[in-house]
């Protein structure tokens, strides 16, 4: 398989990929913990309004796609969340892009209150 050549630069925002568990606090009290697994730097892109439009799509599936390179020491999972810009989301879809172990494709929703 060729090597591909990734231009660094494009990685320009940093997110951070956590996963929630349930702990105690001091008092006994059951809360939930958030545990950063990876704070990388990504591509992102949102699907634009027109697009949504064009495609006669509802709104609601309105999706962020976080392009990051590979993490060679940690799995990635649908069961973790993503924070970005003081915006949180949950991850829908998990692609190793071409199955060549560079970059790492990950669709996300916004989660609304």
């Amino acid at each position: 398989m060729a090597y591909k050549n990734v231009n660094a630069g494009k990685y320009r925002y940093q997110i951070t990929i956590y996963k929630v568990t349930r702990g105690v606090d001091s008092a006994g009290f059951p809360v939930d913990v958030e545990t950063a697994i990876l704070t990388p730097y990504a591509d992102v892109k949102t699907t634009r309004g027109y697009t949504l439009i064009k495609n006669d799509s509802d709104f609601e599936k309105a999706l962020t796609n976080f392009t990051i390179r590979y993490p060679q020491a940690t799995e990635i999972t649908r069961d973790m969340l993503i924070k970005f810009r003081g915006k949180t989301y949950t991850i829908l879809y998990v692609n190793n892009i071409d199955e060549a172990n560079v970059e790492l494709e990950i669709q996300a929703k916004e989660v609304t209150h």
